[in-house]
């Protein structure tokens, strides 16, 4: 099924930058599989048990970092879904 999974980067100061893809994934009949998906995949990243965590650029996926994003001045480098819902558009990705 064609799932569309919206994300944001959450810097130090918690401004916020928003992306989404349309990925393709086989075995997934919900927007709820999804999500028990990557979570799996990125488990050891889970920092808070209501945020699901993930690096896009593991994936293949445009990231939403800062152009100033520097790690080593407390940016933390994980992206957190915000919604996944399923979709008619055509995917670009595959998960």
């Amino acid at each position: 099924m064609k799932f569309e999974v919206g994300y944001l980067y959450r810097d130090a100061s918690n401004y916020k930058q928003y992306e989404s893809v349309v990925v393709e994934v086989v075995g997934a009949e919900r927007p709820e599989d999804v999500e028990s998906m990557l979570r799996d995949q990125f488990a050891d990243l889970q920092v808070w048990p209501d945020v699901l965590h993930f690096r896009p650029e593991e994936l293949g996926w445009p990231t939403a970092y800062f152009e100033d994003y520097r790690e080593d001045k407390g940016d933390l480098g994980l992206h957190e879904v915000e919604g996944i819902i399923e979709t008619i558009t055509a995917p670009s990705y595959r998960l």
